[in-house]
């Protein structure tokens, strides 16, 4: 959701006279204008370019990988009336990815269920047990992680054996071994080249809502 006119990588050198004096004209302290300058925000173009982001700067979603079988099992889930599981995680990133997934759903005519694992009991990531919970005695047919799903090989495999779908949306640390998911979309995934690698699990869940929705949903911003 960020603009990649700029690279996110840390900036050792320190901001000369020249920087501060910019950032102080754009509205900024030095501690913020320090801060900026370590996230590789060097120039006046990017500073202009993040201080004013707009739309234009949204990434087509349909460059994530997987974005269009997802869109497409999501889809065929509605309109047939399945049931629908978000998978979400308990931290902030993970509440918010599923709140956007979810609110997207029922825009879409979707009555979706959504699960916040339990950090104690249910540990993090895709968990069996629970998948086999909602499965067994909710009847859910497809499975959408958000925040998650990357590690769940386990988990997902077991889903898939039932015949329910899993759709991951994650963004964390790809493993060597990738999960047997339906479809995978995660900004980093070696087979994309997604001009932006840093998106949060919500800013993965809003690239979803936005290719499901065929509109920028901007009250999910």
């Amino acid at each position: 959701m960020i603009t990649s006119t700029y690279d996110w990588k840390i900036n050792t050198k320190e901001p000369d006279a020249g920087f501060f004096k910019l950032a102080k004209e754009h509205g900024l302290a030095e501690t913020a204008a320090k801060i900026a300058y370590e996230r590789g925000i060097t120039t006046e173009e990017a500073l202009e370019a993040f201080l004013k982001a707009d739309l234009s700067h949204l990434h087509d979603p349909y460059l994530l990988h997987d974005m269009d079988k997802a869109v497409a099992r999501i889809r065929q889930a509605i309109e047939n009336y399945e049931q629908i599981l978000v998978y979400g995680d308990y931290d902030a990133d993970g509440m918010t990815s599923a709140s956007i997934v979810k609110e997207a759903l029922e825009m879409m005519g979707a009555e979706a269920r959504v699960y916040l694992p339990n950090r104690f009991t249910d540990g993090y990531g895709p968990n069996e047990s629970v998948y086999k919970y909602f499965i067994e005695q909710e009847g859910i047919s497809l499975i959408v992680t958000v925040d998650n799903g990357v590690a769940g090989n386990e988990a997902i495999a077991y889903a898939q054996e039932q015949g329910v779908d899993v759709i991951v949306t994650d963004h964390h640390s790809m493993p060597a071994q990738l999960p047997d998911a339906y479809a995978i979309v995660h900004p980093e995934h070696p087979d994309a080249d997604y001009p932006f690698k840093y998106l949060a699990g919500c800013g993965v869940a809003f690239k979803l809502a936005t290719a499901l929705l065929e509109t920028i949903p901007t009250e999910m911003l």
